[in-house]
């Protein structure tokens, strides 16, 4: 009995078995012939450029700003301290005038102190909050009114921390200038920014995908070694079995390999063990340097890798600025590469949860040495069961075993000797498959 062969697979264009077999074992792609150096500069140079183009970027906006906002500063610095010197020398004088004043009780005196102290203690809250006035200033006797909150190593901070988002607050433009060029500047800095750090993140994870890749060869071929030590000898039909099988298995690794199928999951514990062991090493650094304490560090990184960048912590030592802004940068690519490694798969899980069920139409089973679809497969075996299943059997009839064995031929079918063939061949197939209306399929 033969069965129509469905319009999805009479459209599929025929392969001979020894093209597809072949194809299998030689499946490469045929590239122009070039130095090594040219081949990794093609690979490389697109990279870098990218990470110079947003270093440019970065060290080009903090210049502007230093320029926006720097003069602004001093002027307002030495207003500031101008009139904090007024203030207190006016408020020594009336002080004295009225202490002298015998006219005045001790009452009216202490009334007029409060006033005096409350109204200087409203201008140095000023000049600390937004006058970029600061402790040391006010104490020092020779001011040196050039040494600014704006200077390139902070600009370079700010526009840092301003275009991966981070935004601490510490330092803001105050000027028109430099609000207008700040919103055009993160315009255009933001996605760049973005897509340099994914990119390097992107690069991490590749690198540690390698890595756990050859670690998990490693593991299996020392676990294969040792097993084949442990295993007792084996019959002669399946010695030579296993020495027919082993090396189309490393063939079958080998192009799946070239084919990009043979993808290994990498466990969440150790990408969490990466994340959390960098925070801590950031944290360690962190409190040394800038009289943190560890949780204080600890609690530092966690807020600036999730770009919270609450402000309530923030680096003071100008001289290991740079080092702040790597480890800041390499964190955001490490939090990428999680992302990249661990919530991408999930969330394809999530999203393409139960199609596969329903993509099952589309598999293939080997029965007798063909290719059969699943639908097609178990319309055959309907049809053996409505046309067998009536028969009266007994134990002894010499049909039962054939009848059983074609049963379960049809039912089961024939488990491939490497599934990872038919991957492949759905690869072979698709890339000769034409364009197909989804209303036909």
């Amino acid at each position: 009995m033969f069965l129509q062969r469905p319009e999805f697979v009479q459209n599929l264009p025929f392969i001979p078995r020894d093209v597809i077999s072949k194809n299998v074992v030689d499946l490469k792609i045929d590239l122009p012939h070039m130095p090594v150096w040219r081949k990794y500069a093609r690979i490389v140079l697109p990279h870098i450029g990218l990470i110079l183009l947003s270093l440019f970027y970065v060290v080009g906006g903090a210049f502007i700003f230093y320029h926006l906002e720097s003069p602004n500063e001093m002027d307002i610095r030495r207003d500031t301290m101008e009139l904090i010197e007024k203030e207190r020398n006016e408020m020594l004088e009336y002080l004295w005038i009225k202490i002298n004043d015998e006219n005045y009780s001790e009452e009216e005196l202490e009334q007029i102190a409060l006033e005096r102290v409350d109204n200087i203690s409203r201008i140095l809250f000023e000049a600390f909050d937004t006058h970029y006035v600061g402790l040391s200033l006010l104490q020092s006797e020779n001011v040196n009114v050039t040494q600014g909150t704006w200077s390139m190593t902070t600009a370079i901070f700010f526009t840092s921390t301003l275009l991966t988002t981070i935004g601490y607050g510490n330092l803001v433009p105050v000027t028109s200038l430099g609000r207008m060029f700040c919103i055009f500047y993160a315009l255009f800095g933001v996605p760049l920014i973005l897509i340099t750090v994914t990119d390097i993140g992107k690069f991490l994870s590749e690198q540690i995908v390698w890595l756990y890749t050859r670690y998990a060869r490693a593991k299996h071929r020392f676990r294969d070694r040792l097993l084949q030590q442990q295993q007792q000898p084996l019959s002669s039909g399946a010695a030579e079995l296993a020495s027919a099988s082993s090396p189309q298995r490393s063939m079958l690794r080998a192009q799946l390999h070239e084919l990009g199928l043979d993808n290994v999951h990498i466990p969440i514990t150790l990408i969490a063990a990466i994340l959390i062991g960098y925070m801590s090493i950031g944290a360690l650094l962190l409190a040394s340097w800038e009289n943190w304490a560890l949780f204080d560090g600890f609690y530092y990184s966690f807020i600036t890798m999730t770009t919270v960048g609450f402000g309530d912590l923030v680096p003071t030592k100008r001289e290991f600025y740079i080092i702040d802004l790597f480890y800041i940068v390499v964190g955001l690519a490490i939090t990428t590469m999680c992302i990249d490694l661990v919530g991408i798969e999930y969330i394809e899980k999530i999203h393409y949860f139960g199609r596969a069920i329903s993509g099952a139409r589309f598999a293939l089973v080997n029965v007798g040495g063909k290719m059969v679809r699943v639908p097609d497969l178990m319309r055959c075996a309907h049809v053996l069961q409505q046309k067998y299943g009536q028969r009266k059997t007994s134990g002894k009839n010499k049909n039962d075993s054939t009848t059983t064995a074609l049963l379960h031929q049809f039912i089961v079918g024939v488990e491939p000797m490497h599934q990872e063939i038919l991957a492949i061949f759905d690869l072979l197939t698709l890339a000769h498959l034409p364009a197909l209306n989804p209303c036909q399929v």
